[in-house]
């Protein structure tokens, strides 16, 4: 029997201990996926000892690297934890009731990591990921179809199963549509109060922890460390060009807020940028139709915000998962 992409499943718990996976999770939350590569490689070593049979005399086995990423449509909920992991553990800060409002800002301080279970179930074989770490969040912005999310992880150690070590059946796993093409828009505050672009054509943001992937020790073919490097938010957008407000600031170098505003009409999520320098360039004649203005964004540290970026979620989860032990 063949192992089919439609007869498997992906599970997480969330670690109290990075790379040790905790037996009594406060809850298992499942995720519905469009692709995962998420798994183990390792390296083969050829021997360069020069000998008279013209041949390899010796091999070795490289060290064992669990990285990859998990490709999902952007959802309003059952992303928060990932959202967290990414931005680190800052306070969840919550209102509202049904829906909810969460907000997360980017942190110095970080979660210790999830664990992951990639199975196929009709083959009964289970690969389990511990120790792994979101190192980056990429959303593509589409105008027609669901945008799609990109979680680039670095792990610790895996390991093959012939029973689940996670629990696939009492998984949570998201029942809500991503956000469209329809459903979002990108603002800018450089002259004081947030305003919508207009005509926005397409768009992408990457968050990236620049998580070391070279933490190995000698006696040792596993990571023994894979810690946060600087954050980094950067991103683009395409929108006609019918005037040249934009383009002025990115000529002057003149900093301004931006954010990502997906909404449905009942729930919400808003990434936004307190400070952001926007690069580019000048509008380009590649045909007789159209012309569309392309702008790039850096974030930086904005000491008011107290943070490189904001996330608010609105949806109808009463909370946002701790990690065990906060």
């Amino acid at each position: 029997m063949r192992g089919t992409g439609s007869k498997s499943a992906v599970v997480f718990t969330q670690e109290a201990t990075w790379g040790t996976m905790d037996t009594t999770p406060q809850a298992i939350h499942g995720i519905n996926y469009r692709s995962i590569n998420l798994g183990g490689s390792k390296n083969t070593f050829q021997s360069e000892t020069i000998n008279r049979q013209r041949a390899v005399v010796g091999l070795a086995d490289g060290n064992k690297a669990v990285q990859g990423s998990i490709v999902t449509d952007f959802l309003p909920e059952g992303l928060e934890i990932l959202i967290r992991h990414l931005l680190g553990k800052g306070t969840v800060l919550t209102t509202g009731s049904g829906p909810y409002t969460h907000v997360l800002k980017g942190s110095v301080d970080t979660l210790e990591g999830l664990s992951i279970q990639k199975s196929f179930t009709n083959i009964n074989k289970h690969f389990l990921y511990l120790g792994c770490r979101v190192n980056a969040m990429d959303i593509d912005i589409v105008q027609e179809g669901f945008h799609s999310v990109t979680w680039d992880l670095i792990g610790k150690t895996e390991t093959v199963h012939n029973i689940e070590q996670i629990d696939i059946d009492t998984a949570i796993y998201p029942t809500k549509n991503g956000f469209t093409g329809y459903q979002v828009t990108i603002e800018t505050d450089h002259t004081g109060s947030w305003v919508a672009l207009g005509k926005c054509v397409s768009g992408s943001i990457k968050i990236a922890n620049n998580i070391e992937t070279d933490g190995y020790v000698l006696g040792s073919d596993e990571r023994e460390s894979a810690e946060y490097g600087v954050r980094n938010c950067s991103g683009n957008f395409s929108m006609f060009f019918e005037d040249t407000e934009l383009y002025a600031l990115y000529t002057a170098g003149t900093e301004c807020g931006l954010r990502y505003v997906f909404n449905n009409g009942t729930e919400s999520v808003t990434i936004q940028f307190p400070k952001v320098k926007l690069g580019g360039e000048s509008p380009s004649i590649d045909s007789p139709t159209g012309v569309n203005l392309n702008f790039t964004f850096q974030a930086r540290y904005d000491a008011t915000s107290a943070t490189d970026v904001i996330v608010t979620i609105v949806n109808s989860s009463a909370s946002i998962e701790l990690q065990e032990g906060e």
